[in-house]
């Protein structure tokens, strides 16, 4: 029997040319053996019953439809399909799960949640150098800006993220990023399988280097010291989705994005469990490494019931 495989997207004119991963997929799952079709997720006609797994890779349209999207997890997710788990993703898609980190352990940049005006003043009052600000529900850089010690703009950017009814999230801005960028390890069932360095992308101000989201990408090789805190950050994530959301299998993918610190150790920026983009062009060999899971995991069977995900 044909293993059938959804991979969630957006549509077409969401993603444009962004899904740069979609032909190495392609290629992978077919010399693995699968049928895979790319779903946009919003769509009604899709029958998601129909698939041996589902798999969310570039729903990159979510934040502005972020109800509609969480329902959608929950009732894919009741087909036993879904990759990763509705309850992991609803927990990672909101930034203060970097405060659970912490709390467990791992080394994350230091980071204040703000529900208001005054934890916003504390928390930038509190931060001795250049300052992140950021929605606790966001990507793609979006309404995040980097700015320079008493520049108003991080308040007044707290304070539209605030009047939007998200909390703000406020961050030391990490020196070394600016420069270098940072390093995301790619993870296929808690195992590593590459690492990529990422150009810098925030402007001093509030902007993006450039005026524009470009992503600057290179092959990096792991230090000894940088995989410690991936391995740890993943064993860190494991053990909070065990005990707090009951998932106990290995997570089909993860992408942990590190930073250097100005002592020279590394921490963790963002753990991304939802939609991340593999890079797969820095390691084409990647692809096969994540066919074959998806193929493991991706049972052949027959849809039974009558709630079909939609």
């Amino acid at each position: 029997m044909t293993t059938r495989v959804a991979f969630a997207t957006a549509p077409t004119d969401v993603l444009g040319h962004d899904d740069t991963d979609r032909p190495f997929h392609e290629a992978a799952c077919a010399a693995a053996g699968i049928a895979l079709d790319h779903a946009v997720w919003s769509d009604p006609a899709v029958p998601w019953a129909d698939y041996d797994l589902v798999v969310v890779r570039s729903t990159w349209d979510y934040l502005d439809h972020f109800d509609d999207f969480r329902a959608w997890l929950g009732r894919v997710d009741r087909l036993g399909t879904l990759h990763n788990p509705a309850a992991v993703i609803g927990w990672n898609l909101d930034k203060r799960y970097l405060v659970d980190l912490a709390a467990a352990g791992v080394p994350v940049i230091p980071t204040a949640v703000c529900d208001d005006a005054s934890a916003v003043a504390a928390a930038l009052a509190g931060v001795d150098g250049e300052v992140v600000v950021k929605p606790v529900v966001s990507a793609g850089s979006r309404c995040t800006g980097r700015f320079a010690p008493g520049d108003p703009a991080a308040a007044d950017l707290a304070a539209d993220i605030l009047a939007d009814g998200r909390a703000a999230l406020v961050q030391p801005a990490v020196t070394s990023v600016a420069t270098d960028g940072e390093v995301s390890t790619l993870l296929f069932a808690g195992s590593v399988s590459h690492a990529v360095r990422k150009g810098p992308l925030l402007a001093l101000g509030g902007g993006l280097v450039g005026g524009n989201y470009t992503e600057r990408l290179a092959p990096e090789p792991l230090t000894p010291a940088r995989r410690a805190v991936v391995e740890a950050a993943s064993d860190a994530v494991a053990r909070l989705v065990a005990t707090r959301l009951g998932v106990f299998d290995p997570l089909l993918y993860a992408r942990i994005d590190v930073v250097t610190l100005d002592d020279g150790t590394d921490a963790v920026l963002e753990v991304e469990l939802a939609e991340p983009a593999f890079f797969l062009g820095t390691d084409p060999a990647a692809a096969g490494r994540f066919a074959d899971e998806v193929a493991r995991r991706a049972t052949p069977r027959h849809a039974t019931g009558t709630d079909d995900g939609r």
